[in-house]
């Protein structure tokens, strides 16, 4: 049975996580990732208060995340990840749910009661149009996805053969991330990212100051509305990680613009790729998740519900492969010949 004081230490855990995402803010863990420094030294550093600095250290130190040694901090083994120089870097997602995602969640009570979103309940606008209108989260957000979208890319072009092919169309391909990647292992293939115009700005700048001319000459963003129109002249057409987040009539909405897209292309050679996380049951608490941050309108997208949806809106699945290493599966379908 939990004491009063586990209780409070409970109630108190979203601290900790608070803690570390300030501390990502700062540098902190770059800056004593496998050397102990001196609170006072790294206050200079981050132009931040000393005794204050200090607090903050001792707070990581009691979740693990640093380690002291005598009147200085190191970051932990275990936390590495924190650091922005780590292969498989975490830190923006750290941040973001700690930060956004963690704000949203005082909308529960909204969400429990109504049916209806939280986030939009704290923000007041749903969360694509907040990201719109908050150029720090929206970074943030971008950077989380490419983290996230990691592995998920890496078994994609492991398992399916984008040789040969003249031009790809992310749908809702957000900063571009896993085009980067389909291009760098793909040479003299072009990218085109279809996202909303915010959306496109950001990625276009991003591309530009990467001073990749290769990726600059390659691929491009095009403002595009996924529920009225999209560009033409796709051999794939991608659809990673967007059909999960809407309703079933506006999955119908965003396939059908797809495949109108294809048709006005060459719809017997062109082939769309849907990417999701396809849930084989209801976890326990994810269509309350869901539901936070999109209303209780979405439901779970598994294999049949999208195959229903694929079937609706003119589509025959080709294949489907689970991607080693990740909870997605690539569905490969094309436009029905009549």
């Amino acid at each position: 049975m939990r004491t009063v004081v586990n209780l409070i230490e409970l109630a108190a855990s979203g601290w900790c996580t608070r803690a570390i995402a300030t501390a990502i803010r700062l540098g902190i863990p770059d800056l004593i990732a496998g050397q102990a420094r001196k609170p006072e030294e790294l206050a200079e550093a981050v132009s931040a208060d000393p005794a204050m600095l200090q607090g903050l250290l001792r707070m990581l130190v009691a979740g693990g995340v640093v380690v002291r040694d005598g009147d200085a901090f190191a970051l932990s083994d275990d936390f590495a990840a924190l650091r922005a120089d780590h292969p498989a870097t975490v830190r923006n997602v750290f941040t973001l749910f700690a930060e956004t995602y963690d704000d949203a969640w005082a909308g529960l009570a909204h969400t429990v009661r109504t049916g209806e979103s939280g986030y939009e309940r704290v923000f007041g606008v749903p969360l694509y149009d907040h990201l719109d209108r908050d150029a720090e989260a929206a970074r943030t957000f971008d950077a989380a996805m490419a983290e996230l979208a990691r592995p998920v890319i890496a078994a994609l072009l492991r398992q399916h053969d984008f040789s040969g092919l003249r031009t790809v169309v992310d749908v809702g391909g957000g900063s571009g991330s896993l085009l980067r990647e389909v291009l760098t292992a793909s040479p003299g293939l072009r990218g085109v990212v279809a996202d909303r115009e915010t959306v496109c700005r950001r990625g276009t700048e991003a591309l530009r100051s990467s001073g990749n001319d290769d990726l600059n000459a390659r691929l491009s963003f095009t403002p595009s509305d996924f529920f009225t129109a999209l560009p033409t002249g796709g051999d794939r057409y991608l659809l990673k990680n967007v059909l999960f987040d809407w309703s079933d009539q506006d999955r119908v909405r965003i396939l059908r613009t797809i495949a109108d897209a294809m048709t006005r292309t060459d719809h017997r050679t062109s082939r769309l790729l849907v990417v999701e996380p396809l849930e084989d049951h209801e976890q326990d608490w994810s269509a309350l998740t869901r539901a936070v941050f999109c209303g209780s309108d979405v439901p779970v997208l598994d294999e049949h519900r999208l195959r229903t949806v694929l079937a609706e809106t003119g589509f025959d699945v080709l294949a489907t492969t689970r991607l080693d290493g990740t909870q997605h599966t690539l569905v490969e379908c094309c436009v029905r010949l009549d």
